[in-house]
């Protein structure tokens, strides 16, 4: 039996970008990660809001869901945000290329992963001067497991 690919005709694994409609829950700069909130009536997630630690939730850097703002948002407005795909996100430090990379709490960037928190990207180039936007395989719906302490 031959077996067709169903994405395009590239050998390997070509990531997508999956972008969806939010409302900011505060004044939001290209390249901000934040997580996201569902609504209690409906379910839908519809609202970012800052990435907490410790609590276990929807939010927490360890079971969270993630977006990045993919240009600068004013708070309560609409944006688009990336759930997934090659995105340039803010970074702090400085970690390399092919690093795995999770939320800062309460800051709205990445950083080198850290112990007991999911993988939500990988760098795709070295870190700057960890003051800046960087390129980032971004998984913020599922991660891409857990780094070990």
């Amino acid at each position: 039996m031959t077996m067709n690919p169903t994405h395009g005709p590239v050998a390997g694994i070509e990531p997508r970008l999956v972008t969806v409609e939010l409302t900011a829950h505060a004044a939001l700069s290209k390249g901000d990660v934040v997580a996201v909130a569902p609504a209690v009536t409906s379910g839908r997630f519809t609202t970012t809001q800052v990435a907490a630690s410790d609590d276990a939730g929807i939010d927490d850097n360890e079971f969270g869901m993630f977006v990045v703002a993919l240009a600068d948002i004013a708070s309560g407005a609409k944006g688009l945000f990336a759930v997934s795909g090659i995105v340039d996100c803010l970074i702090s430090g400085t970690p390399a290329a092919g690093a795995g990379v999770s939320v800062k709490i309460t800051s709205k960037d990445l950083i080198a992963a850290a112990a007991s928190n999911k993988c939500v990207g990988y760098m795709l180039e070295t870190g700057g001067d960890g003051t800046g936007i960087q390129s980032v395989l971004f998984d913020g719906w599922n991660g891409f497991g857990m780094k070990h302490a």
